[in-house]
C-alpha cells in the first residue's frame, strides 16, 4: 500500500509493514504501536511497557511511497541493534 497521507489509515497500515519487516528478520516485540504528532511518526516496540523504545520518522517525507519500502528503509539498518534489544535479559525482554 502507497503511503499517502498522514492519516490515521495509512498509520495503521505503516504500522502493519514495521511489524511484518521485525518478523521477517525473527525479531517479535509484545507491544507495537504507531502515533503520529505534529507529522512525526513514531513506531513504538517493547515487550515491557517501563521500557519502551520508539523509532521516529518524519511523515512527510514517505507520502508517495509503499509503506513495506518504508519499513525496509527504516528498520533494515539497525535490525541488529533491535535484535539484541528484543533478546536483552536485562532488559526484561524476552
Amino acid at each position: 500500500m502507497k503511503f499517502t497521507s498522514i492519516s490515521p489509515e495509512n498509520i495503521d497500515e505503516l504500522c502493519i509493514a514495521f511489524e511484518s519487516c521485525l518478523t521477517r528478520h525473527d525479531i517479535t516485540f509484545k507491544y507495537v504501536d504507531m502515533r503520529e504528532e505534529n507529522g512525526i511518526i513514531s513506531f513504538i516496540f517493547c515487550n515491557d511497557p517501563e521500557e519502551a523504545r520508539s523509532v521516529e520518522l518524519e511523515g512527510s517525507r514517505f507520502i508517495g511511497l509503499e509503506t513495506d519500502y518504508i519499513a525496509k528503509e527504516i528498520l533494515e539498518p539497525i535490525l541488529p541493534r533491535l535484535k539484541e534489544f528484543a533478546k536483552n535479559k536485562n532488559h526484561r525482554f524476552g
